[in-house]
This record gives C-alpha cells, structure tokens and sequence, in this order.
C-alpha cells in the first residue's frame, strides 16, 4: 500500500499508518487499517484505524463528508471479524467518544477470543 497523506504528524496513529511508528498490521484496505492493541483487554482486541486523520467529533457529526464511509467502515469490520472467526464466536464492536476515548483520531474496538463478554458485559 503507498504512503498517505495525514493530517496530524503527532498523532499515534498517523504514524502507525505511516509506518514510521511500530503497530503490529493485521489487515489493510483502501480506506482502513487493523492494528492489534497494544493493551487488549481481549484475546482479540484490534483496532480499526481510519486511513486518514479524521477526527471523532466530525466523523459522528459529518463535518466531513465522505461517501458512504460507514459502510466502508463495516464492511472492513465484518472482513476482520471473518477472518478471525469471531463471526461464528462472538465479538464486540466499541467506538468510544466524548470523555471515553485516548485519541481523537478515528478509530473502532473489535473484541473477541473468550467465553465471556469481552471487555466487561453491556
């Protein structure tokens, strides 16, 4: 995949998706990347990172527009989700916002890989 253009040189993320910071890649497409978290609070705990920076208040808002980009979002979801059998097992999708999340950078929890529910039960 090239190199994209990224709004937000000191975010984490960007970087990850630039490759100039390590995360360890588990699926990529036009418009999203998969990282494995760094601090799963799951068996399977991935991280569905937007390509580019968009921030979460104006994804939810839709300051941006994009073309059917929740679409594009989950159909990267279900992808990863099959490709790691948690649509057969069970999982969980988190999108954290407000005072929840650590980044403004837009990205989704997939959770996964136990007998229970997944970071904590809802």
């Amino acid at each position: 995949m090239e190199k994209y253009e990224v709004n937000d040189e000191n975010c984490l993320f960007c970087k990850i998706i630039n490759k100039t910071e390590p995360g360890n890649i588990v699926f990529e497409n036009e418009g999203f990347v998969v990282i494995d978290n760094k601090y799963p609070k799951a068996p399977i705990h991935l991280l569905v990172l937007d390509r580019y920076h968009h921030d979460k208040k104006d994804t939810i808002s839709g300051k941006f527009s994009e073309k059917n980009y929740f679409e594009s979002l989950f159909g990267t979801i279900y992808q990863v989700m099959v490709k790691y059998g948690l649509d057969k097992t069970g999982y969980k999708i988190v999108n954290n916002g407000a005072g929840y999340h650590h980044f403004s950078h837009e990205h989704f929890h997939i959770l996964g890989g136990s007998k229970e529910e997944p970071g904590g039960s809802t």
